[in-house]
């Protein structure tokens, strides 16, 4: 059940952060967006995760989650509430039982 959640936060966090984007001449903000090299960094640590689903590797890729929403919280791409939503989910999730 718990990887079931954990499917669920992410794929929640995929859909949020690409269907809420804005062309790029309309972002007001450099917090709106990352580098090509903050994307693949992201990625290569849920590709990870997902190739070698460890405490560590989840706990690796919660706290990238983390800190990317955190900068998302500084421009429009998503509500508060979605936000709000999403960080309890990825909180929620407990890397002790990989």
């Amino acid at each position: 059940m718990k990887n079931y959640s954990f499917k669920i936060a992410i794929l929640v966090f995929t859909v949020i952060l690409f269907s809420k984007c804005k062309p790029e001449e309309e972002i007001k903000s450099s917090a709106c967006t990352f580098t090509d090299a903050e994307s693949k960094a992201y990625y290569n640590k849920a590709v990870t995760f997902g190739n070698s689903p460890t405490r560590s590797n989840c706990n690796i890729l919660k706290t990238a989650s983390l800190d990317l929403i955190k900068k998302f919280e500084k421009c429009d791409a998503a509500t508060k509430s979605q936000i709000t939503q999403l960080t309890q989910q990825w909180k929620s999730i407990d890397c002790n039982t990989f």
